[in-house]
């Protein structure tokens, strides 16, 4: 059936006729923005618009219900058990979804089964670990808007964090850029200027595709009355925030069923400790997802993350998103990292131990909000029994004591989980199983009830075989009709006179006995109590696992730290990384630096290290010339990697770095469009540009790579040029900056700007080909060898020959129009001497042979024509250098 959103609406009038359908639509009244999953026995169906939308999201088959109907509704469903890789699907695509269940048993309901939404769904509340990723926090975002300043609060429910932040406009982008946020909340209301700049501000975000509507007006206060008036006070500064933080309390509350986030653990995000990137960055440096069509191996993060359990990989993570810009900070965890790495055997000995630790942050935080599982409970009682030994394996350290003191948890919470659960608890409470023999009178009397009736029915089997004669007679079990006996038609003639005949079957007939019904009434009955004894006696163990839960938070916080400085201290013994020098300055030195992820790729030794220098004095600019595939970017690459490891604190693949604190890293490497956004390559390029022009500060680290390529050429070379210019000025902020082009024309600059220096990728002429050596080297390189490039990547040689031709015309045009520009004199100005010419600058260098013989002639007593004989007769005399 091929069904649309209009036919399914069409057939909602037709459906409420039917009870169950009446049923759904009620439900569905309630959740209209989220996609409602119906249970029906072992399936979950969707209907209406739902099936619809359902079908061509996850390619689930659309059919329909009631086809003889004149308008037959639209249908799709999966068997019960599949659900959970349905949901995070949706989830994935920014969608919410609405689980409605069967609340009670189909087999004894009267009438219409009893149905209820029992779990709503969203990409930034939801709980469990079947829905987030373990190495990363599933940050909910709320913003609450005001003409000059916005609020903001990040929440993670899996987690019980909550940070809050409030900033002006233009400090918002690369606060949101560095985070990942599964689902934003927005005010319903904006005035035209508020919205248009909350569009502008999460246009390009990752979680700007779900985006939820909040009430203007909300119950401000309600953060108090959640964190307690104190913690509230201490964000009084924050107003706008805490604006925020009551949108996204309330948003939980109603999505989770009850108060959220409880325990909560309050941080201020404050943007001027920290060294700052913006989206563009992130995304150019491969810092956690690689570029389309690349692979995870190809990002920082697949080589870094080195971490043994899911709490160090969010704290890594979030190191390496906001990077400090404190040297008191820097050092400390520098020093941290480096007790890790002078102890090497203490190092594999703990993570060896903290290997397979439970996820305890997140097990405390579902306790909290009474979502823990009894496997949940579980979880965290194997955890807490190796705090013990973690601790003790620390005592060489020097914040031992600390260490030790947030490891210790109060001994009657272990004891309790291990009293409780059962080794290996199953993940729902009510199906029992669960609760450990000796931990409850009444739970025992009941399991040994339910066990003997079920003991003496398993030995009711060989009884009556024996009292009946009938060797193949068998007990069994179904939901409908309970315990029987069933014996096949060969024997029907020797059923004994008190059976009760239950069902007739093909080949056989199923009876019962008094005795029977009498005994399966006492199990049923002792199963169903032992049950609900066993659920009640779980709420009850997870509602006295709550007052612990700071303690378990502590715990596992501390833990996170330690395994993701551990795991900083591996990847420096394991790749050979130094400990870089930061200091209050301008400089930036780095002396063999390599790439981290590029290195790691190419085989043991292959990797050409290089180096550089930068201040504000002298070399605050280098200007990057040198061949395709030559390096230039891996070289850029190479450096902001390094500044952004020196101050997450880690050691960095250098033989040695100095590094003058960087408050904000720009990048602007390779090309992409955002056709979806309307811009192409060469619209993101200049919107980047425009973005560090006016950012960049004198603390900032700026790479640039090919401005202007986008476009026509004299366009691309006069905006390179003039941004070059800009970020030079002395009037300006002057940033650290390394600029890699092949416009040749910008080396000239060298002559005039005094703090620009040319530096170039050192290739080896071999033959008709080239060697790259890919090694940084002062100076200019004077030419492109882009023809080169393309021979190595196999263009045909006729193609190749007829390239070299249209050089040769071009460059041959090229001098004869500087020559014709040098004998125009410019309007009011006198003629430009023989030494200033651009035919001079741009044909020959002053290293080059021919220099002095070019400056020594006189360009108004020679004709274009001449000039190139002459150029040509040189060309031969010097061997064509």
């Amino acid at each position: 059936m091929k069904a649309t959103p209009d036919t399914a609406a069409a057939a909602t009038s037709a459906a409420a006729k039917t009870p169950l359908m009446r049923q759904y639509l009620t439900t569905k009244q309630d959740y209209p923005d989220s996609f409602l999953f119906f249970r029906m026995g072992d399936f979950y169906e969707l209907f209406f618009e739902d099936a619809v939308r359902a079908a061509q999201l996850l390619g689930i088959t659309l059919t329909s219900r009631n086809k003889q109907d004149p308008e037959p509704i639209p249908m799709c469903g999966f068997p019960w058990h599949q659900r959970d890789g349905y949901v995070a699907r949706l989830l994935r695509l920014g969608h919410k979804v609405a689980v409605c269940d069967q609340l009670e048993d189909p087999a004894q309901a009267k009438g219409l089964v009893q149905r209820g939404v029992t779990e709503v769904l969203t990409p930034g509340s939801v709980t469990s670990d079947t829905f987030l990723e373990s190495g990363a926090h599933n940050w909910l975002g709320a913003i609450w808007p005001q003409p000059a300043r916005v609020g903001l609060c990040f929440a993670d429910a899996s987690t019980g964090e909550v940070r809050l932040a409030e900033s002006a406009w233009s400090e918002a982008g690369p606060l949101l850029a560095r985070l990942t946020v599964a689902e934003w909340l927005v005010p319903a209301t904006l005035d035209e200027g508020s919205q248009s700049r909350v569009e502008s501000l999460l246009g390009g975000l990752p979680g700007a595709r779900s985006i939820v509507p909040v009430p203007r007006f909300l119950d401000t206060a309600l953060a108090a009355k959640r964190w307690g008036q104190a913690q509230a006070d201490a964000y009084a500064d924050l107003p706008l925030a805490l604006h925020a933080a009551s949108a996204a309390l309330d948003y939980l509350d109603r999505t989770q069923g009850g108060a959220a986030l409880q325990m909560t653990r309050v941080e201020r995000w404050a943007e001027d400790a920290l060294l700052r990137y913006d989206a563009a960055t992130a995304r150019h440096l491969e810092l956690f997802a690689p570029q389309p069509g690349g692979e995870p191996r190809h990002t920082l993060w697949h080589h870094l993350d080195l971490t043994v359990t899911t709490l160090g990989a969010r704290r890594l993570r979030t190191w390496v998103e906001r990077p400090l810009a404190s040297l008191e900070a820097i050092h400390e965890r520098q020093e941290a990292v480096a007790s890790w790495l002078e102890s090497g055997t203490a190092r594999a000995n703990f993570r060896e131990a903290l290997r397979g630790l439970p996820d305890l942050e997140r097990l405390a935080a579902r306790a909290a909000c009474g979502k823990a599982t009894p496997r949940d409970l579980g979880a965290m009682r194997d955890a807490l029994r190796k705090l013990p030994a973690l601790a003790t394996s620390l005592s060489a350290r020097g914040d031992a004591e600390d260490v030790r003191a947030a490891l210790t948890l109060p001994p009657a919470l272990l004891e309790r989980l291990e009293a409780a659960l059962v080794d290996e608890p199953p993940a729902v409470s009510k199906e029992g199983g669960l609760i450990r023999s000796g931990y409850d009178p009444v739970r025992d009397g009941l399991h040994n009830l339910a066990h003997s009736g079920k003991r003496w029915i398993a030995e009711l089997e060989a009884t009556e075989r024996e009292r009946s004669g009938i060797p193949s007679l068998k007990v069994g079990y179904n939901r409908v009709f309970g315990y029987y006996l069933e014996i096949t038609n060969s024997h029907r003639d020797k059923v004994p006179a008190d059976y009760e005949r239950k069902q007739t079957l093909t080949n056989a007939e199923r009876y019962v006995t008094p005795d029977l019904k009498s005994r399966e009434s006492e199990v049923l009955g002792a199963e169903e109590k032992l049950r609900a004894r066993e659920h009640e006696l779980f709420v009850e163990l997870r509602e006295s696992v709550v007052p612990d839960v700071p303690a378990v938070q502590a715990a596992a916080a501390a833990l996170g730290r330690l395994d993701a400085e551990a795991a900083l201290a591996e990847a420096a013994a394991r790749y050979g990384w130094t400990r870089p020098e930061l200091e209050d300055s301008d400089r930036l030195h780095v002396e063999d630096g390599r790439h981290p992820v590029v290195e790691r790729l190419l085989p043991r030794g292959e990797y050409v290290p290089n180096s550089v220098d930068l201040d504000a004095t002298q070399r605050q600019v280098l200007l990057l010339t040198g061949p395709n595939m030559g390096g230039k970017s891996t070289y850029l690459r190479q450096l902001a990697l390094i500044v952004l490891l020196a101050q997450t604190g880690s050691f960095v693949p250098a033989k040695r770095a100095v590094v003058g604190l960087v408050d904000r890293l720009f990048t602007r490497v390779g090309a992409a469009d955002r056709l979806g956004a309307g811009q192409s390559t060469f619209m993101v390029e200049m919107s980047e540009t425009a973005d560090i022009l006016r950012s960049a500060t004198a603390r900032s680290l700026v790479l640039l790579d090919e401005i202007g390529r986008g476009t026509a050429t004299y366009d691309g070379l006069a905006l390179a040029w003039a941004v070059t210019e800009h970020l030079h000025a002395s009037q300006g902020p002057r940033p650290r900056t390394i600029f890699a082009t092949h416009y040749h024309e910008l080396t000239q600059l060298s002559e005039t700007l005094p703090r620009l220096a040319n530096v170039h990728v050192a290739v080896k002429e071999w033959g008709d080909g080239v060697v790259f050596l890919h090694r940084i080297a002062d100076g200019a390189a004077d030419r492109s060898y882009g023809i080169h490039v393309a021979r190595l990547a196999g263009l045909p040689e006729s193609v190749l020959a007829r390239a070299r031709e249209v050089l040769a015309e071009l460059e041959s045009e090229r001098t004869v129009e500087h020559l014709e520009h040098a004998k125009k004199p410019r309007k009011g100005a006198a003629p430009a001497p023989a030494a200033a010419l651009p035919l001079f600058e741009s044909v020959a260098p002053a290293e080059h042979p021919v220099a002095e013989a070019l400056r020594a002639l006189d360009p108004d007593a020679l004709t274009p024509m001449q000039a190139l004989q002459k150029l040509s007769e040189w060309k031969k005399e010097f061997g064509g250098r």
